[in-house]
């Protein structure tokens, strides 16, 4: 082991070495240790972006509303069971048992007085109305039963009595007059009143034929009047004079259409083809499309080409480091 050298006093300044008091040079600045190669890391980072930092966020929101939800909790739930507890516990139940032997004693009081009030008057007082007032009672009322029993039974012999009475002296009279003196007239008078039915019915089959017969009759005559004055007249006015007249007209028609149809084509549509649509053509086939392709031309130099170049290398990027991973941690 050796022990170091002390440093001795300073000696004079010279004037070729630093002074005391000379200015230091600054240190220069540490530099941070690298974080790792730039195509590993800087997709560590756009990953953490995308995927950690939307679960952080959401942690995070759902961490104040659980801290919301608790002091809610705590303001409308816990804080008023607590005044409840210590309302029941130091207010109603010292008042409760103050107050339960007063009014238990009180009810055992009122329960004795009850129930020797009951034992002792109105026992006695209500078997004494028993048996003078009210057994009394009871045995007039099933004397009166009994004797209205059998005096409804008497009325109501005498009414059958009276019944049957009444039965033999009115009721058999009228059945056997009905049945016997004016029953076999009505019967005749029904058998009359349906023949002389069936007779006006035949009757009128027979007046409803004849009738239908001079009516058919009469439509055939006034048919064949009508085909000979009528349907044979305009038919033969349709064949010989409207269906010649019709065809010229139509004839005519055509010949106008035809004529109208090449005076059209000749005079519009060969003009307008020629003065309108061909230079529109030439137009857009010469102006137009060349315009349209070297806009497409631009936009997929400017914009479609180099949009796929990025999406390919950000594919080739995150392809890379799926491999550098499992290559990394699962070696292979």
């Amino acid at each position: 082991m050796t022990i170091p050298d002390r440093p001795g006093p300073p000696g004079p300044a010279t004037p070729g070495s630093p002074g005391l008091f000379a200015k230091l040079p600054p240190p220069e600045p540490e530099r941070p240790a690298p974080a790792g190669p730039a195509w590993l890391v800087v997709p560590a980072r756009v990953i953490a972006l995308i995927v950690v930092v939307p679960f952080r966020l959401l942690y995070d929101l759902l961490r104040l509303i659980g801290r919301g939800v608790a002091a809610c909790w705590r303001v409308l739930v816990r804080i008023p069971a607590a005044v409840a507890v210590a309302l029941y516990r130091w207010v109603l139940r010292p008042l409760g048992l103050a107050l339960w032997w007063p009014l238990r004693m009180l009810g055992l009081g009122i329960a004795i007085t009850a129930r020797w009030l009951y034992r002792y008057v109105l026992t006695p007082v209500g078997r004494f109305l028993d048996l003078v007032l009210l057994r009394p009672l009871r045995a007039l009322g099933r004397g009166l039963a009994w004797l209205g029993t059998w005096i409804g039974r008497g009325f109501a012999w005498l009414f059958r009595g009276i019944g049957r009475v009444l039965a033999v002296i009115f009721v058999l009279p009228l059945v056997l007059l009905w049945r016997y003196v004016l029953l076999p007239p009505l019967l005749g008078l029904a058998w009359l009143v349906r023949a002389i039915g069936r007779c006006i019915a035949a009757a009128w089959r027979v007046f409803a034929a004849g009738v239908a017969w001079s009516w058919r009759q009469t439509g055939r005559f006034f048919g064949w009047l009508l085909r000979v004055f009528v349907v044979v007249p305009a038919r033969a006015l349709w064949r010989y004079v409207l269906a010649p007249i019709g065809a010229g007209i139509a004839g005519t028609w055509r010949l106008a259409a035809r004529v109208l149809s090449w005076l059209w084509r000749t005079l519009i549509v060969a003009p307008v083809r020629v003065l309108v649509v061909i230079p529109l053509r030439w137009f857009g086939t010469n102006v137009l499309a060349p315009i349209g392709r070297g806009i497409g031309a631009t936009w997929r130099v400017i914009v479609r080409d180099p949009l796929r170049a990025v999406r390919r290398t950000m594919s080739e990027a995150s392809r890379e480091v799926r491999r550098t991973l499992r290559r990394t941690f699962l070696g292979r």
